[in-house]
Formats: structure tokens, C-alpha cells, sequence
């Protein structure tokens, strides 16, 4: 048994850590068994560290099995921290984009010129014991003192809670994860969305909604300022930017507030409000017309963003017009989604840009929305990214007589079943209900 840490505090942390996990497993004679929740803690930093050096880090452990030599093991290791940005030094306290350590080696003591195991400190640090306790609660510290022979479940009470943020450097235990689908946390600045409408229409309201979305787990905030239900009234493009712009200045000045900086995804099928918002610095734009517009995908060409393509068979949603019910609705959206494409490749769009949503609900009896959630797999064959947004939605029908809002519980057990799905992110209304789900189903 080997366990590694992770660690980031520069860039993208979420990211760098997902990589990270896929490049160790693809370490020939390498098998994870098992990834931790994520910590965030202060910076450890030395006396007299510059100011520039305190940026807060994000950690996890991996319990592995590997028939690698320890030597040999950090030498790939190594190569994965250079290959994802990390440059050979010297220092060892400064920012970094990717730290990875052995802290144990089943219960062995190694003590070399290049590596130390258990890792240094490792018992003073609850940003690593913590995760080491996480995935291999039985570990025994192997080193004479105070702690020998405990388990790392032992050691690990000393610092009580993990979620309180009381521990040494404020270290706890937060919401996201690198081994489930992003969350994608809805803010609908909408009177008539069907299932929380009008609740946040003030931008300070969106903003606190966005903030609680991050603190539970969510790393995407969609925003959106038309319903798409099939009641819904279409909106003027400038109705639509006079929602849109104070949520967006809102959170652009209350940056420094959130725990971890979510990408903001802009919901329009309009390309003038697409244009307003990618100048205020959005990430995604998320088009229910799949780009079908030319403006929309020229736009999107010549941005930065990526861009999410959803089928569907009409804005606003109709429910006389969906797919053919003696037809095999799987291979129709498949079929769509690779025309669609094609056309946004031809467009200078890449696929690496694309994220594909089967548009659940949209043009679909409940029957064929099933069908979708049951074969998501199938689309990761397209090449891009994948997105299920399933919450609370009308299809939820067939299991329960609640109403939209009190439809959580559905979402939840195919939010769980699409966790070991090859799934990118999870569109949801209740992220804290789904990130704990997440934290459980893992731990098991």
C-alpha cells in the first residue's frame, strides 16, 4: 500500500489535481484504489516568506498499489509535477502548481538523500494526515514517539472536526472532489424558471446564491436569465442583458469571496448577450439552440470560451415536438450531436472547446430521458466533454407525484448512478445534496 499526497496552490488547483490523478494512473504498474475528499488550508509558509507566497492550497491522498521500487515511483512522479507546469527547483516552500509526495509506504521507514518516508511532519499536518486517514484510516505510524503505532484514524482525532476549519491552518475538509462530475450550480435570474423562479432576480441575492452554490460543491455557476420551460415567455436580448449584467458585475467585484473561483457559465441562446457577457469575462457560453446560429458560433470562435451544445427539438421546450417515439432516441441525439459537431469544428470551433448535453427533457417523453441517462457513455464517443442536466426535471415523473422543487431526492439517485458514469459535469439545483452523496458513495 502506498499513499500519495497531492497538492496546489497555484493556477487552476482543481485542475492541476485532476490531472495529476490521470497521468499517475497511467503509471504502468500503478492502480488507485482509492481518492480522498479535498482539503483547503492556509499556506505553511517559512519566516520572512514574501507576501506573494501566501495563497491557500488545496490537498488529497490516493491509496495505491503499485510494483514499483520507491525510488522508481518518485522519479515518475516527478515527471508528472514537470509535465503538468511544475519546473525543477530548489526552494521548497514557495507556490507551486503541483505537488506530489509519498507520505506512506505500507508501514516502512525509508530515509534517503532523496526521499523521506512517512513524510516529514506528516503527523503535524492535518492537510495531509487527514486525507492519508480518509482513504487508509488502519495506517499505523511507524516512527518511535508520541505516535507510534497509532492509526492514522487516531492521530487524526487531535484536530477534531474536519469540516470546521479549526485545525492548524485552518485546514478542512470542502465539498469538491477530483473523482466525481463537476457540479454545475444553477442561478436562474428568471420569474418563471420552473422550479425556483423569482427567487434570485436581485443581483445581491444571485451573488449570495453563488457563493453558497461554491461553498457546497459547486466549481461551474450557470447563469441564466430566460426560462425555458415550456410556459415560458421568450425574452428580448436587451431584457435579457438588463438581468444578466448586474449578477455578473455583482460577482465579478465579490471575486475574492469565494472559496474557490467557480468558471461562470452565461445560459443565452442569444449572440449580442453572449457577446456582453464574454466581455465581462465569462467562461462558457451554454447555447439550448446548439450554436445553431452563425453569430453564435462566429462569436464563440473568436473568444476564449468553451462552449456547451444541447440538443433539443424546440426553444422553449414543447411538448409537440419531440423525438419519434418508435425510434431509438440514443442513436437520434448521438447522430445530432456529431452533425452538430462537425459544424461547429468546420466553424473554427475545436472539440476540445465542446461540451455535448443530450438535453434532457427537451424534445423527449420521460421515457426517452431515461433512455439518455441510461446510455450516457455513448456520447463520450463524440470526442468532447459531457454535461447531464437532469434536476428536478419533468421526466422525474414516472418515480414521484412531487413537484419541481421537492424533486431532490430523484435528482440525487441519478446523480449517483451518473458518478460512475463517463459524465464531465452535473447540471443540479441541490449541489450540497449531490456533493455529499458524492463524499459517501466514494468513502464506500
Amino acid at each position: 500500500m502506498v499513499i500519495l499526497g497531492l497538492g496546489s496552490n497555484v493556477g487552476d488547483r482543481m485542475a492541476n489535481l485532476r490531472k495529476a490523478l490521470i497521468a499517475i494512473r497511467q503509471i504502468p504498474g500503478m492502480i488507485v484504489e482509492q481518492v480522498s475528499p479535498v482539503y483547503l488550508s492556509d499556506a505553511l509558509l517559512p519566516e520572512n516568506a514574501p507576501p506573494e507566497w501566501d495563497m491557500p492550497h488545496l490537498n488529497l491522498a490516493l491509496r495505491c498499489h503499485t510494483t514499483l521500487e520507491p525510488l522508481d515511483l518518485l522519479d515518475q512522479l516527478k515527471k508528472i509535477e514537470w509535465s503538468i507546469g511544475r519546473k525543477p527547483e530548489v526552494r521548497h516552500w514557495g507556490p507551486r502548481i503541483l505537488d506530489v509526495d509519498i507520505l506512506a509506504w505500507n508501514s516502512d521507514i525509508i530515509k534517503s538523500e532523496r526521499l523521506t518516508v512517512p513524510h516529514e511532519s506528516l503527523q503535524e499536518r492535518p492537510f495531509a494526515l487527514w486525507p492519508l486517514a480518509d482513504v487508509a484510516p488502519d495506517w499505523r505510524f511507524p516512527l518511535n514517539g508520541p505516535y507510534h503505532d497509532k492509526t492514522a484514524a487516531e492521530i487524526g482525532e487531535q484536530w477534531g472536526s474536519r469540516f470546521t476549519g479549526n485545525a492548524p491552518l485552518r485546514a478542512r475538509q470542502i465539498y469538491q472532489r477530483i473523482d466525481t462530475p463537476q457540479l454545475m450550480g444553477v442561478v436562474n435570474v428568471t420569474p418563471d424558471s420552473f422550479s425556483d423562479g423569482g427567487a434570485f432576480l436581485e443581483a445581491e441575492k444571485a451573488l449570495q446564491q453563488a457563493l453558497y452554490l461554491v461553498y457546497s460543491g459547486a466549481e461551474i455557476i450557470d447563469i441564466g436569465a430566460e426560462s425555458t420551460a415550456p410556459s415560458a415567455k421568450p425574452l428580448t436580448a436587451d431584457i435579457e442583458w438588463q438581468r444578466l449584467e448586474p449578477v455578473l458585475a455583482a460577482i465579478q467585484a465579490a471575486k475574492d469571496k469565494f472559496m474557490i473561483l467557480p468558471k461562470i457559465s452565461i445560459d443565452t441562446r442569444h449572440s449580442e448577450v453572449a457577446a456582453k457577457a464574454l466581455k465581462q469575462g465569462v467562461d462558457w457560453i451554454n447555447d439550448v439552440t446548439g450554436l445553431e446560429d452563425e453569430a453564435m458560433r462566429e462569436l464563440v470562435c473568436t473568444s476564449k470560451a468553451d462552449c456547451v451544445v444541447m440538443h433539443h427539438m424546440s426553444i422553449p421546450a414543447s411538448r409537440q415536438h419531440v423525438l419519434p417515439r418508435h425510434q431509438d432516441p440514443v442513436r437520434l441525439v448521438y447522430e445530432w450531436g456529431a452533425k452538430q459537431i462537425d459544424v461547429l469544428e468546420k466553424a473554427g470551433i475545436s472539440r476540445e472547446r465542446i461540451i455535448f448535453d443530450p438535453g434532457i427533457g427537451f424534445g423527449k417523453v420521460a421515457e426517452h430521458s431515461l433512455q439518455l441517462i441510461r446510455h450516457t457513455d455513448v456520447f463520450k464517443q463524440l470526442g468532447t466533454r459531457v454535461l447531464i442536466g437532469h434536476s428536478r426535471k419533468s421526466f422525474l415523473s414516472l418515480f414521484t407525484p412531487h413537484t419541481f422543487a421537492e424533486r431532490d431526492i430523484e435528482t440525487l439517485s441519478i446523480a449517483l448512478y451518473l458518478a460512475k458514469q463517463p459524465v464531465d459535469y452535473l447540471r443540479v439545483h441541490n449541489v450540497e445534496m449531490c456533493a455529499r452523496g458524492f463524499r459517501v458513495q466514494a468513502a464506500l
